[in-house]
């Protein structure tokens, strides 16, 4: 397994590049999903059923297809498919403006990057070291946010799109990300080293035998639990944000262009930082402080008079963002049993994933409740500051899980 510190230094390129210009495509229309539903429906349970089907399905796709991953070993074939499939469906999405057929197109496209991040990882896992997979995990997510950064700077100065211009957004993204799937090709060669050495006639393992596994182990499961129970009173805010942003603090789209510089700079330093001493930290403490950090947006948006406390969130919860993109992925291939990366990874997704499905369809059906209840959107203020409280009694039970050495 693995490849050669001679031929590292390419793979690390090769994957660096990809992700990329993944990261240009993607931040070019997925930060205005929400925002584009919310302008071709003001509808709070569709908002519930974008984040309930993008958050469960992925998920369920995951736990199931997780440990065939693992039994196949070839995670670059699959990183091509879904890359390949992922961008035929951007171009799909800019194609539609009926709410119910763009909700299943990006529930579809939801599921296909899901299960190309699950591949992602695992592939991290197998191919390098415990000491240098933080290192490149932070390198990649380094250079993203730097890309990420430079699209939002664009999108403000040069673009200021007004809602109809989104879905050409939506086209460009689906062709750059078309075009990024190419290097996937360069690198399937790797697949011979990662492959799984099979007898002949073997077959392949049973996924629910496999995820009975992975919650034997008592460790992982203090972790799972309490992220799965964090994230069910965190997404019961994700069909609010949107709607609170458009209604209650009248941003356009370049608005949130700004606010996404303000975030991705702020997430990108920290990033940066947290990759210059992550082995020195502990993989615990970092993950309740990411945690812990999570209750500044909702409460935020329940007492700003205006945009300025928004713009200062998204600024403040950088750091807390960059732990999260690092720290959880390489807490959970620490803890992993060797060559089960992708089912420990998929069941955690799992139980967020269906967490997330549940918090967020209350949301949607409660920010409806919230706003005929008080009459109007600012009515939503009351339920950001439940959030709030909530996200900060769900973060003590972080404080039991094990920690985790590199």
């Amino acid at each position: 397994m693995g490849v050669s510190k001679g031929r590292e230094r390419g793979v690390v390129l090769g994957i660096v590049v990809r992700q990329a210009l993944a990261s240009l495509a993607d931040n070019f229309s997925a930060p205005y999903v929400g925002y584009y539903l919310a302008s071709i429906t003001s509808s709070g349970v569709l908002q519930g059923l974008l984040q309930f089907s993008t958050n469960s399905l992925p998920t369920a796709a995951q736990v199931l297809l997780g440990p065939l991953m693992d039994w196949w070993g070839r995670y670059i074939t699959v990183l091509l498919t879904t890359s390949v499939a992922a961008s035929l469906l951007w171009i799909a999405i800019s194609l539609t403006i009926v709410p119910e057929v763009f909700v299943g197109l990006v529930t579809f496209r939801a599921i296909v990057v899901g299960l190309s991040g699950l591949a992602f990882t695992a592939f991290l896992g197998t191919v390098f070291s415990a000491a240098t997979r933080g290192r490149v995990l932070s390198l990649v997510n380094l250079v993203s946010q730097g890309v990420a950064l430079s699209v939002f700077v664009f999108t403000a100065v040069f673009l200021t799109p007004d809602v109809s211009f989104l879905k050409y957004l939506f086209l460009f993204s689906g062709l750059v990300s078309l075009a990024a799937s190419t290097i996937w090709i360069r690198l399937l060669h790797l697949d011979r080293n990662t492959s799984t050495k099979r007898n002949p006639g073997e077959k392949p393992p049973n996924p629910l035998k496999k995820v009975a596994q992975v919650a034997s182990d008592k460790s992982f499961m203090k972790l799972n639990t309490a992220y799965a129970g964090y994230i069910a009173v965190m997404a019961a805010a994700w069909p609010w944000f949107p709607v609170a942003q458009r209604y209650v603090f009248r941003l356009s789209v370049s608005d949130l262009a700004v606010m996404n510089i303000a975030s991705t700079l702020s997430t990108m330093v920290s990033q940066y930082l947290l990759m210059k001493y992550l082995s020195k930290l502990s993989l615990k403490w970092l993950i309740v402080a990411s945690r812990a950090g999570f209750v500044i947006p909702p409460l935020f948006y329940a007492i700003a008079p205006g945009p300025e406390l928004v713009y200062l969130s998204s600024i403040l919860t950088g750091p807390f963002a960059a732990i999260g993109n690092v720290v959880v992925p390489l807490y959970v291939l620490n803890k992993s049993r060797k060559g089960m990366y992708a089912s420990y990874v998929s069941l955690l997704n799992f139980s967020q994933g269906m967490a997330a499905a549940l918090g967020s369809i209350v949301g949607g059906v409660a920010m409806d409740y919230l706003v005929e209840f008080t009459g109007g959107y600012e009515g939503l203020r009351v339920g950001f500051g439940f959030v709030a409280l909530a996200r900060a009694v769900m973060t003590v039970p972080f404080l039991k899980i094990d920690d985790s050495r590199q």
